[in-house]
């Protein structure tokens, strides 16, 4: 008896000593990866993301649509289900299984700096199953008649087609579009080269995650700022006002961060991408202090939320210290459009200096709303229905400022309808009245004259244009409704949060809700644009609002916190029955 537990204790140490052994010769895909990889991207459980997305009643409306038929019969498509069928053949089992095992243990990228390639690692379930994988993409460049060519490189097998290689390595299957990446892989299976996991940036960088992302990306921005020109190219000033407004202060922080990672979430219930970029704002907000406002602390007021919110955003940037600061910011092309506009401003606003007293007299920080509009089943509705939209701009100094946007405000009206007479359209009826403790100056254009176009007016029935003043704040709208609806919101509205710069939020169910109101003219428009007769026009616009459905809210928020900049984006899908 006490020798069999002595055969056994011997057994199971072996066995022990085996495993150990077998683990401490597995390598992950940054010993694997060379050093000079810049950008790294792992997906720990490839299976788990095929499943949401193949699997999710949104894919399986989207099969069903004409468009996805029509694509099956093309010879493309029969192609595809011909490889795929070869590549099932080889694997011995369906391609999603045999993905699975495959993928067992990750799907790995590198794009590399020296050879400017991509090499993609998968970790299969066994040497055998990565032997399976490597056999069908042979079986397919076949297929294709692709000229393959097979080689050896340190007694690994490795199929090449131009430049490209693919080779399995032990558990591993390698493919890139450079060979000599395939060759550099095997290198480091065998211990001859130096990886990408003896970077220490690198390292902490992998330690300092938390969670399991459905996909993790890492960019080594310190290799990025070897390229000859990077950093010319990112601290040029710029020739394109939107983009420094919406990124300039992102853009500003890459030169003196050290890398960037992005997270990316996946579930039935949506998908959340979350990108951190360690830097240091406050010395960004030294170039871009419109941006980021001053030592960083810039905060965007808080989001507003009427009925029937289709998109509201909320933004801190300081437009006066834009265009104070455009000569170090801009193009010599864009100042000087600066300088035309800042002429041309300044005669709208009766003389005063259109940077110095009407931006010099804003607050930083801005709020812009759309609304989806409903319209009096007695009043006039037009034959197209457009969103209203407002921007909302708090006021240094209210009393005199005010003024100015009032002036400026019934000077606009009245060019409108001059204009619009030359051209046939309706004139503005101007009215001034107190709602409230808000000042609303609103414009009304005149009923149309024949009673039978009220229910089908001309598009330009979607504005009552107003001005709205509420103690500090300018609200300027393209509906009066909205205006009204906003000046009493913006007096209970909550603080603003702490640390978020930017933020917006998109209500799909409400857009769809938007198109559905004008089902007709989108009928109407596919009839003359595709030639199809009422009936499959409908049924096309319908099935377009019924996909529409499966969205229910998208949200984007840039946040400043010490460590650097953080951007949030999300897209949540309806629930489905």
């Amino acid at each position: 008896m006490n020798r069999r537990l002595e055969c056994l204790g011997c057994l199971l140490l072996v066995l022990i000593w085996t495993v150990g052994k077998a683990r401490a010769a597995e390598k992950s895909a940054g010993e694997l990866l060379p050093a000079s990889v810049v950008a790294y991207v792992e997906v720990p459980q490839p299976a788990k993301v095929l499943d949401v997305v193949f699997d999710h009643p949104l894919a399986r409306q989207l099969q069903q649509q004409p468009e996805y038929k029509a694509a099956q019969q093309t010879p493309q498509y029969e192609q595809l289900q011909a490889a795929i069928q070869k590549a099932e053949g080889a694997l011995g089992q369906p391609w999603r299984k045999a993905a699975a095992e495959i993928g067992a243990g990750g799907l790995f990228f590198g794009v590399d700096l020296t050879t400017r390639g991509v090499v993609a690692l998968a970790a299969a379930s066994s040497e055998a199953q990565a032997a399976k994988g490597r056999d069908a993409i042979l079986e397919l460049s076949r297929a294709s008649a692709a000229s393959i060519k097979e080689n050896e490189h340190r007694g690994v097998k490795v199929h090449e087609i131009g430049d490209a290689g693919f080779a399995a390595v032990g558990n591993w299957l390698v493919a890139s579009n450079k060979r000599a990446l395939v060759w550099q892989v095997i290198d480091n299976h065998q211990g001859h080269s130096e990886p990408l996991a003896g970077d220490e940036q690198f390292q902490s960088v992998l330690k300092a995650r938390t969670g399991q992302p459905a996909a993790w990306l890492y960019a080594d921005l310190r290799l990025l700022k070897l390229i000859p020109g990077f950093r010319q190219a990112i601290d040029k000033k710029s020739d394109n006002p939107p983009v420094e407004l919406l990124a300039g202060g992102i853009i500003g922080s890459i030169p003196d961060a050290p890398y960037v990672t992005a997270a990316l979430d996946l579930n039935p219930a949506g998908v959340k991408l979350k990108v951190a970029l360690p830097c240091k704002p406050n010395e960004t907000a030294k170039k871009r202090e419109f941006y980021l406002g001053g030592e960083a602390r810039g905060v965007a007021p808080p989001l507003l939320r009427p009925q029937r919110t289709l998109l509201s955003a909320a933004t801190y940037r300081d437009f006066a210290s834009l265009w104070r600061h455009a000569p170090d910011l801009f193009d010599d092309g864009i100042n000087a459009k600066f300088a035309e506009a800042e002429s041309n401003l300044t005669t709208l606003f009766a003389g005063r200096n259109f940077r110095e007293d009407i931006l010099g007299n804003l607050h930083p920080g801005m709020r812009l709303v759309v609304t989806r509009q409903e319209f009096p089943p007695d009043g006039i509705t037009p034959a197209i229905k457009l969103p209203a939209g407002a921007i909302v701009v708090r006021m240094k100094s209210p009393e005199e400022t005010a003024k100015i946007f009032k002036i400026t405000f019934q000077s606009v009206v009245g060019f409108l309808n001059v204009t619009g007479g030359m051209n046939g359209i309706d004139p503005l009826d101007l009215n001034s009245e107190k709602v409230g403790s808000a000042l609303i100056v609103s414009g009304e254009y005149l009923p149309p004259r024949d009673a039978a176009k009220r229910k089908e007016a001309p598009l330009h029935y979607n504005a009552s244009p107003a001005a709205a003043f509420v103690g500090d704040l300018f609200i300027l709208s393209s509906s009066r409704a909205l205006a009204v609806e906003l000046a009493e919101q913006v007096q209970r509205e909550a603080p603003a949060s702490a640390g978020v710069n930017s933020s917006l939020v998109l209500d799909a169910a409400v857009g769809q809700a938007a198109l559905a109101d004008n089902r007709g003219p989108l009928i109407a428009q596919n009839m003359l644009e595709k030639g199809h007769d009422r009936a499959a026009a409908e049924q096309e616009i319908d099935r377009v609002l019924a996909l529409l459905k499966n969205l229910q809210r998208s949200s984007l928020q840039l946040a400043v916190k010490e460590a650097g900049l953080e951007l949030t984006l999300e897209v949540l899908l309806a629930s489905q029955p």
